[in-house]
């Protein structure tokens, strides 16, 4: 027997700021609304991606609130209806009797169901539980969405019935199985890759999944972008005529959270900046190490680090993120110069700690003293130096197709554009960039339509486009401004000159980081986050 109830609740929610961050989640009673494709009229979403068609109507199970509250007790009096910020608090439908690509009927109205609902931390906050939303994704107690078929008055107390079930092997729980848990079955994730009314925000999931055969880091989306660390300097050392290697350690003392090779922390300055700098170690003696070279043409970044600094000072610190990880089971070929060493101290021991196949080039000033020349005289046999006498012939050293190899560069951007250019034979998912510093081009003037606000903002040829459009009142959330943490990233429409080295080419084609990326033309059209 397909499942039947009642609309015990009906909800619509207004933005609000909520623990330093904008939410709807906190969805308000009502007794009646109008539905249409993009939902209920009168309910709003923080973030454009939290709407849409195959998102407009959020269903939760009521009956979960008890056990919830059984599993948190300390958060007992908010597992209530409408916490979750359901549109639907219904009881007797759950992940386990509802399948993707039920037709329901509510009142007039059709609906599709179209995919589970991904938690994130701001479930966390809600109920004052740093575990809940993993708690929830892992047990299959997160609610679902539906699509609108047929839209229409809706009213608290009718009936709401499935009446069609073209897919009863897909129930919602079964779809989250194989989305978080067993995610290397290849027959489940092919069929669902391919299921028809499976939304393509989950669908395309499993599709990369086949493409790339990589499993998703739900971190993020779990526990927010980043954790906020208050951090001391505690050493600052000469790591070589320009470069300063720097000691922080957490001023309450606790423990630092790990990272794997090639991640970065980023330094809210007490200028006002905020600056990506790379982990140059593993973590050891409660400290995170990063290098620090002087900029000819310092923004404010590295200026103040080596002329203002010390030690004692207090910065807040983003936990470690990292867009440059190693691939596993592979040979690894790392391309440095100058600064553009850091991570690749790191990614050494992490490659010998599997036992998989390296060699580093590198290219510095003075082979008498370049950074890390100790840390580096451990690994000298798989390491070789070049400088400016003893060229690297960049072209020379890529001009490879064997299997099983992955490149590495860090550098400035002059010496990343020359490793592109030698690489442009290898497929891009065997080639990885990072860069923290800005990418200098001459581009011309443009102008951009903001679909949101209407706006047209013209962007000069010596301004970011981030600058122009927060100096027309848009404010957009940064964090690197050099095209490394994606923070800032867009939508867009038109054509860009991507400087980024976050996103990847799919997110290129729809996305873009306005801190360092450009119109190719004229005129772009953007939609905010």
């Amino acid at each position: 027997m397909l499942p039947t109830s009642i609309i015990k609740q009906l909800r619509l929610g207004k933005i609000k700021t909520l623990h330093s961050f904008k939410s709807a989640i906190d969805k308000q009673l009502v007794e009646h609304s109008y539905l249409h494709r993009q939902g209920l009229t009168g309910d709003e979403q923080a973030e454009s991606f939290h709407g849409g068609e195959d998102r407009a109507i959020l269903q939760y199970e009521s009956e979960h609130y008890q056990q919830l509250a059984s599993t948190f007790p300390d958060s007992t009096p908010y597992f209530v209806d409408g916490g979750f910020g359901e549109n639907f608090v219904v009881a007797g439908m759950n992940e386990s009797n509802m399948c993707i690509g039920d037709i329901v009927q509510v009142g007039s109205v059709k609906l599709q169901l179209s995919q589970p609902r991904q938690p994130c931390f701001k479930l966390n906050h809600r109920f004052q539980e740093p575990t809940l939303s993993r708690y929830t994704q892992d047990n299959a107690k997160t609610g679902w969405f539906y699509r609108v078929i047929t839209q229409g008055e809706i009213q608290t107390g009718i009936p709401i019935s499935v009446i069609e079930r073209p897919f009863p092997q897909w129930t919602v729980e079964r779809v989250q199985h194989y989305l978080y848990h067993e995610t290397s079955n290849k027959d489940a994730t092919t069929e669902l890759a391919n299921l028809e009314p499976l939304a393509d925000e989950v669908k395309n999931v499993f599709k990369r999944r086949l493409e790339n055969n990589d499993v998703e880091n739900w971190e993020s989306r779990l526990n927010g972008k980043t954790t906020q660390l208050e951090m001391r300097i505690v050493k600052i050392k000469d790591e070589s005529p320009g470069i300063k290697r720097f000691f922080l350690s957490r001023t309450d003392l606790g423990p630092l959270p790990d990272f794997s090779a090639g991640a970065h922390i980023t330094l809210a300055l007490p200028n006002g900046l905020s600056r990506a700098y790379s982990l140059c170690q593993t973590l050891a003696d409660d400290t995170y190490q990063i290098a620090v070279s002087l900029a000819d043409k310092s923004r404010g970044g590295s200026a103040y680090l080596h002329q203002q600094a010390k030690v004692g000072d207090t910065l807040m610190v983003n936990s470690p993120a990292n867009a440059f990880k190693m691939k596993r089971n592979a040979h690894h070929i790392f391309v440095a110069a100058g600064i553009g060493i850091t991570p690749f101290i790191p990614m050494i021991k992490e490659a010998e700690a599997n036992n998989e196949s390296y060699e580093l080039h590198y290219c510095v000033r003075d082979f008498s003293s370049y950074p890390f020349q100790h840390d580096l005289s451990a690994y000298s046999q798989q390491i070789t130096l070049y400088s400016r006498t003893e060229r690297l012939d960049i072209d020379a050293l890529l001009n490879n197709h064997n299997r099983d190899t992955h490149v590495y560069t860090c550098g400035s951007p002059n010496f990343i554009e020359l490793v592109q250019q030698a690489t442009q034979h290898w497929h891009s998912d065997y080639v990885h960039f990072e860069a923290f510093s800005v990418v200098q081009k001459v581009d011309k003037t443009f102008t951009v339509h903001v679909k949101d606000t209407g706006q047209d903002i013209k962007v000069a040829e010596d301004k970011t486009l981030l600058d122009a459009l927060r100096e027309n009142g848009l404010e957009i959330e940064s964090s690197c401004e050099t095209g490394v943490c994606g923070r800032c990233k867009v939508n867009y429409e038109g054509e860009v000159n991507h400087h980024d080295t976050i996103l990847t080419k799919q997110e290129r084609a729809s996305c873009m980081t306005p801190c360092v990326s450009r119109a190719k033309g004229e005129r772009l059209e953007i939609s905010l986050p």
